[in-house]
């Protein structure tokens, strides 16, 4: 799909930015074209759009307000849909962190947990990427 495809095909929700947001993960790149509330799961989540060549080749959800059992609710309906993931690591400093991974031959899909329970600090990130056309 195009950039024009996208919006097309959410004519009430995609919208092109006024400045371009970063995909999440260093290297992602930034895209402008964008849901900025999309509702899936019980959960609201901003929506962006990546593009190689005019072709999308990446989605990034950023959960809005995830509540505590948000991380474990994606993983639940993640691995009904694509069977138990093919990568977990967790990270643990001030800020505990968890990355779930699904490789599949259409996508590889992260779903990375972020928390610091004293600061009240919550991220929910969910990145579907195409394989890399190297």
């Amino acid at each position: 799909m195009t950039k024009n495809e996208v919006l097309a095909a959410f004519p009430a929700e995609a919208q092109r930015l006024a400045q371009p947001a970063d995909l999440g993960a260093a290297g992602a790149g930034s895209t402008d074209v964008a849901i900025p509330a999309y509702e899936s799961e019980g959960m609201k989540f901003r929506v962006l759009f990546g593009f190689e060549a005019d072709a999308l080749n990446r989605i990034h959800l950023s959960a809005i307000k995830p509540a505590e059992t948000a991380c474990g609710d994606l993983e639940k309906v993640l691995t009904e849909k694509h069977s138990a993931p093919s990568e977990r690591s967790h990270t643990q400093t001030t800020v505990r962190g968890e990355q779930i991974v699904w490789k599949g031959p259409e996508e590889t899909i992260t779903l990375a947990c972020t928390e610091a329970p004293g600061l009240g600090f919550r991220s929910v990130m969910l990145d579907y990427a195409a394989p890399s056309k190297n």
